[in-house]
């Protein structure tokens, strides 16, 4: 019996971003560099979550190989790296709040405030647009 010849992660669209998003480590770098504004390795390490240190190497390598960051050198100390969101990350932003909406409807233990997902409903485009300004204002300190 031939088996059967596997395609690449393209073409199906859940298999893609299945591909670039990995496992739950990276949701969680993505939404710590768009949500929360962390851009420095240690700003990651640091999540409630507790991502190891060789885990989040790897998750930034392998995000930064997707095009969904780009790795910089900071200006003031030259060992220091930190880590910015391209437009195709930024491009999750509006995904990305709608399962924070989502999950304050399925996760009796949800953090989020009410006020968010009724603030969201009411004006997505709005708090979107409000995310980008802060995406925005923490690259500007930094480049």
């Amino acid at each position: 019996m031939k088996r059967k010849e596997l395609k690449g992660w393209n073409g199906c669209p859940v298999r893609y971003a299945a591909g670039i998003f990995a496992d739950k480590w990276c949701f969680v770098i993505l939404r710590d560099v768009l949500l929360h504004g962390k851009r420095y390795y240690g700003e990651f390490q640091s999540s409630e979550e507790g991502i190891s240190s060789n885990i989040l190497a790897a998750r930034l390598t392998h995000l930064e190989a997707e095009g969904m960051l780009t790795r910089h050198t900071d200006r003031r100390k030259k060992s220091r790296v930190f880590y910015l969101p391209t437009a195709k990350a930024r491009a999750l932003l509006p995904a990305f709040l709608e399962m924070m909406v989502w999950s304050t409807v399925h996760d009796s233990n949800t953090e989020a405030p009410p006020s968010f997902a009724a603030a969201f409903r009411d004006d997505p485009k709005g708090t979107v647009a409000w995310y980008e300004a802060e995406i925005d204002r923490v690259n500007a300190t930094l480049t």
